[in-house]
């Protein structure tokens, strides 16, 4: 079917107001469908027309309604006839749970990203329940990250000095290794230039 969402109103079943012709993709019903018994629920739906009629019965999908006009719906969803039945007017027209309601939502799932998917989000707030996000950076790009985006304890800013944060698990700003570098190394530099 279609990865779609279709909307749904519980036990809801009214007639035809005239009749359906065959290759017609507009009808009027008696009631329009509601989701509460006064809201009408947007297209798209399913109808079954003529449900309790094993020759005749027809499921339609409809795509766009006002009240109780459907002004366009695709005939005969299941290919159950070689052509559109023609339906009398004050036929049967029932909500009915169908097969295409849950192939509709069986490819809604099939659409989602997996973890073998290529997906590119944009402009999107990824959280999780640990707010914890892993991403491999072997195979991944992140770009646009700021200082402010990482945890502090990874980050060595200049008032903490590198020579106190002697390990594998910190990157330092430029700010700190200027600093290091401006306290550390000149005695040394010199010796360098003096040797040669």
């Amino acid at each position: 079917m279609t990865a779609q969402e279709t909307n749904l109103s519980n036990f809801f079943e009214t007639t035809l107001n005239g009749i359906l012709a065959s290759g017609a993709t507009s009808m009027v019903l008696t009631a329009a469908p509601t989701s509460d018994g006064i809201s009408n629920i947007a297209a798209p739906y399913y109808l079954v027309i003529d449900p309790d009629n094993a020759s005749n019965r027809e499921v339609v999908l409809v795509t766009a309604a006002s009240g109780t006009t459907v002004s366009a719906m695709t005939r005969d969803v299941e290919g159950r006839h070689t052509t559109d039945p023609t339906h009398v007017d004050g036929t049967t027209v029932r909500m009915a749970v169908i097969k295409e309601m849950f192939e509709d939502v069986h490819d809604r799932v099939d659409a989602l990203p997996t973890a073998s998917s290529t997906t590119t989000f944009t402009n999107k707030t990824i959280a999780s329940a640990s707010n914890t996000i892993t991403i491999d950076a072997d195979s991944a790009t992140v770009s646009n990250i700021e200082v402010d985006n990482l945890k502090a304890s990874a980050v060595v800013l200049e008032g903490e000095g590198i020579s106190s944060n002697d390990n594998d698990t910190t990157l330092p700003t430029s700010a700190a290794v200027k600093d290091y570098v401006d306290n550390n190394s000149g005695a040394s530099l010199g010796l360098v230039i003096a040797l040669s």
